[in-house]
């Protein structure tokens, strides 16, 4: 009868000390950063982790930030704007004393069209103020055009994203 209790309390004190780990979020795209999305400078870069947390003394002294876990993650690289295929966890420890964080893991995404990146702004190029003010060329609006025709067809997410980076190419 008495072995009942003490299992219990060792279950109790067994799920008391272990930590927790949550699946908060899947996001396609995750930043804290303003960026050109449509830069012919991005790609994807390696898989990173940024985190932040905050000490748990009886109670936790605070809350996590995500934007700062992000922040901490694109600041693995110079040239990172943001990051893609993000996944979020809240982790949690403690007994009596531990921690609460926020992890963020994703690929890099980098524009080399940022200063110092290797594209076009890293050389100290400007573009001239009379080319900049000049309305788009008789390519771009064909190019928005098939775009448009594009959007309205009702075709497989491969087929289109083939479609897509065959008019861009061009």
């Amino acid at each position: 009868m008495r072995a009942i209790p003490l299992t219990v309390l060792a279950l109790i004190a067994a799920a008391s000390i272990s930590g927790c780990s949550t699946r908060v979020a899947d996001l396609t795209v995750a930043s804290s950063k303003n960026f050109n999305m449509h830069s012919s400078g991005l790609e994807t870069g390696r898989r990173v982790v940024g985190s932040n947390s905050v000490p748990v003394i009886l109670f936790p002294l605070g809350q996590p930030n995500l934007k700062e876990a992000i922040d901490r993650a694109v600041e693995k690289d110079k040239c990172a704007v943001g990051l893609s295929d993000v996944v979020i966890y809240q982790e949690v420890f403690s007994v009596l004393v531990g921690y609460v964080a926020v992890n963020v893991e994703g690929n890099l995404v980098i524009d080399h069209e940022q200063p110092g990146c290797g594209g076009v702004a890293s050389q100290g190029y400007r573009q001239p103020y009379s080319q900049a003010v000049q309305a788009p060329s008789t390519s771009y609006r064909a190019q928005q055009q098939q775009l448009e025709q594009l959007s309205r067809e009702s075709l497989s997410y491969e087929e289109y994203q083939r479609r897509y980076q065959q008019i861009m190419s061009q």
